[in-house]
């Protein structure tokens, strides 16, 4: 019999192919483009699902610059290793050279755009060449009619050129989705910005650069689909606009000053808010902000504080908290500041147990850090009670970044109570005193196990035995195999009383876990199945 030489009817549905050549794309990461390229030369059927799924997306602009005739490459003449080859023209584009780009362009779906590798974005690749800006200027007049982008969905824009502006407003087309201008310089970023507002009104993801002061009060009513946003200073009148958005639901915004106070507390807003993440020079701007939202639906909250913070005004920040969103739904709570505490530590920085309690009606927390310039009055008793509120919480840290720079009444006891009642942990940071250890030798644990952590953070935490300390971690952490200790940065380190002493106890610890870890680990061998119907019974008969 000869065999069939037609091609499978389903092999002709282009839908298909395109599903098919995007797997290739998928799982040949490295010679992804090779094959998808041999795909466009083997049967006219494949060629353009195949070209479809090549350019669809773009880390650099360079693989379509390069198809154009006329472009030629001039070597650099620098020692650098940032000095990339320029791509240039030999001559005026033609309508033929045109054609070519344009058979291209149209298929591009993402594109992230650099100028150098000094202006590389960290997510994508790296360029290999720059772009002249002869060939931006000849790009910037396409043929009257014509469309350069016409199906781009998303463009990351590094280029802060003169020259690069014009072409970046044929970029903004109706179809545009997702905007990133974080890198342009400001000159630039206050040209480009009135175009964005009628040209783009698809528009559900943006990052601005956050260093300019932006002062445009309608500016986001033009995008009602905007979701996601990230951006610097805004004028109060700004905010409100953002607050008016019905789709919102992440917001990374600095806050520089907040004039009219009154008027943002009268009109709340934000209601479909699930993201905030706030950048204040001090906390009593985030504090002034957060009575301006108002979102059940709230899910994350970050603050960066470069001036820092006092208990006072964490406690503040909590309270307010509490009252603007739904406590039961936050699942992530995080604030950093950057500042030295002071001369008037530790009377003005100290979170007091009654302010850590507040945090007990967050139950649904995943995730809480407090890398506060502010110290813990914190003992065993309280932190159980804390962490019975917190049944799902994943990650914890508790000043370990700058280190609590006092007497901490945490026990090994108490970090033996959280992990038993907060049986998801994965990463802890905790400043304990582990000078006793009144704990049983023989399973220090009392069977509590937490496999899933592999580090433990006890920034100025005050040790005896490390021994016993190592003994008693890897009975509750069996795989436990690092342990940050007085990691802090230099002129916010307060050491505490034979600090030095202290730091080469926690390294001893950490010297002895692996050992302790192969121990454990022949302890408790792998759970088959016999082992498991026998836990379950023991599971239903208690």
């Amino acid at each position: 019999m000869v065999p069939s030489t037609t091609m499978h009817p389903c092999l002709l549905v282009s839908e298909i192919l395109v599903n098919i050549f995007a797997e290739v794309n998928e799982r040949d990461e490295e010679e992804a483009a090779r094959t998808l390229a041999a795909l466009c030369r083997t049967c006219r059927a494949f060629r353009e699902p195949a070209m479809k799924v090549l350019w669809a997306h773009l880390g650099t602009l360079v693989p379509l610059i390069r198809c154009i005739p006329c472009v030629k490459t001039i070597k650099s003449r620098g020692k650098s290793q940032d000095d990339l080859p320029t791509l240039a023209l030999e001559r005026e584009m033609t309508s033929t050279d045109w054609e070519i780009f344009l058979s291209h362009s149209r298929l591009v779906l993402t594109c992230g755009y650099y100028v150098s590798r000094r202006d590389k974005h960290p997510v994508l690749n790296s360029p290999s060449h720059d772009i002249g800006t002869d060939i931006l200027r000849a790009l910037s007049s396409p043929p009257p009619s014509s469309v350069v982008f016409p199906h781009l969905r998303k463009i990351r824009w590094t280029d802060s050129r003169k020259e690069s502006i014009r072409f970046f407003r044929l970029i903004l087309t109706p179809a545009l989705e997702f905007l990133d201008m974080s890198s342009i310089t400001d000159p630039v970023y206050s040209v480009i910005i009135p175009s964005i507002n009628d040209a783009c009104p698809s528009l559900r993801i943006m990052h601005l650069p956050k260093w300019p002061f932006l002062h445009l009060p309608d500016m986001f009513d033009k995008w009602p689909n905007l979701a996601y946003v990230t951006s610097g200073p805004l004028a109060d009148a700004t905010i409100q606009s953002l607050g008016r958005l019905a789709h919102l639901a992440s917001m990374d915004i600095c806050l520089h000053k907040l004039h009219d106070i009154k008027s943002l507390v009268e009109n709340p807003g934000f209601s479909t808010l699930r993201r905030l993440v706030l950048r204040a020079y001090n906390i009593n701007l985030v504090t002034a902000f957060m009575r301006q939202v108002k979102s059940i639906h709230l899910r994350e909250v970050k603050c960066f504080l470069p001036h820092g913070t006092t208990a006072v005004g964490i406690q503040e920040w909590i309270t307010i908290l509490l009252d603007r969103c739904m406590p039961r739904r936050l699942e992530i709570l995080e604030i950093e500041d950057y500042a030295d505490a002071g001369a008037e530590f530790p009377d003005q920085f100290t979170l007091t147990p009654d302010t850590l309690r507040l945090l007990s009606r967050f139950r649904g927390l995943t995730t809480l850090d407090l890398a506060t310039a502010c110290t813990f009055s914190l003992d065993d008793t309280t932190l159980t009670q804390l962490a019975i509120c917190w049944p799902v919480l994943q990650s914890i840290a508790l000043g370990t970044h700058w280190g609590w720079r006092q007497h901490s009444d945490v026990t090994l006891k108490g970090l033996l109570s959280l992990v038993r009642h907060c049986p998801q942990l994965e990463s802890i940071g905790l400043v304990m005193n582990a000078v006793t250890t009144d704990i049983t030798s023989q399973r220090p644990g009392g069977g509590i196990r937490r496999p899933k952590v592999t580090s433990l953070n006890v920034g100025d935490s005050r040790i005896g035995d490390p021994l016993a300390v190592a003994a008693f971690l890897s009975d509750i952490f069996p795989r436990l195999l690092s342990v940050d200790a007085f990691n802090h940065l230099g002129g916010r380190r307060r050491p505490i009383p034979a600090a030095k002493e202290h730091e080469e106890k926690w390294k001893e610890v950490e010297r002895l876990l692996p050992a302790f870890s192969k121990v454990r680990a022949q302890e408790h061998p792998p759970v088959g199945p016999r082992r498991k119907a026998f836990f379950l019974e023991e599971l239903y008969l208690a």
